[in-house]
C-alpha cells in the first residue's frame, strides 16, 4: 500500500514538469526551420532545382521572399505540410512542367520529411500557397 501511494505521489509531482516540457518544445522561437526544394522537370527531361530555408520566426528581408505568409501557412497546418491551406485561385498557364516540392527540417515541434509532385506550378501554388513560392 505504501509503495502504491509513493508511486502515485511521484506521478502527480511529475505532471507540472511534463506540462513545462511540452510548452518549451513548441516555443514560438523554434516554430520552423525547414529546407524547401522545388525541382521542375520538362517533358524533354531537363530539370532545374531551387532551394531555400524557411525560418519561422525570422528576420525580415532574409531567406524566403514570402516568409511571413509562408510561416502563417505552416503554423495554420501545425507543421503538417499535407495540411497547408494553399490558395483558392491562381493564375495558370498551359505549361506541363512537373514540379516536385520537398520539405526537410522541423516545424511546430515535429520532424518534417515531405515530398509531393504536382503537374504544374499552378497546382503547386493551389496546394501550398506561398510556402514554395521562391
Amino acid at each position: 500500500m505504501k509503495i502504491t501511494t509513493a508511486l502515485a505521489g511521484a506521478a502527480l509531482a511529475a505532471l507540472p514538469l511534463a506540462g513545462t516540457a511540452t510548452a518549451t518544445t513548441s516555443s514560438p522561437t523554434e516554430a520552423a526551420h525547414v529546407r524547401l526544394t522545388v525541382t521542375r522537370t520538362t517533358t524533354d527531361g531537363l530539370s532545374t532545382t531551387g532551394t531555400i530555408w524557411l525560418d519561422c520566426p525570422g528576420r525580415e528581408g532574409t531567406g524566403h521572399p514570402h516568409r511571413a505568409s509562408a510561416c502563417t501557412d505552416v503554423d495554420a497546418a501545425d507543421g503538417d505540410f499535407d495540411q497547408l491551406p494553399g490558395r483558392d485561385h491562381a493564375l495558370c498557364s498551359n505549361d506541363t512542367v512537373a514540379v516536385t516540392a520537398t520539405a526537410q527540417g522541423t516545424a511546430e515541434g515535429r520532424t518534417v520529411h515531405w515530398q509531393q509532385t504536382y503537374e504544374s506550378d499552378c497546382h503547386l501554388t493551389l496546394a501550398t500557397g506561398d510556402v514554395f513560392a521562391f
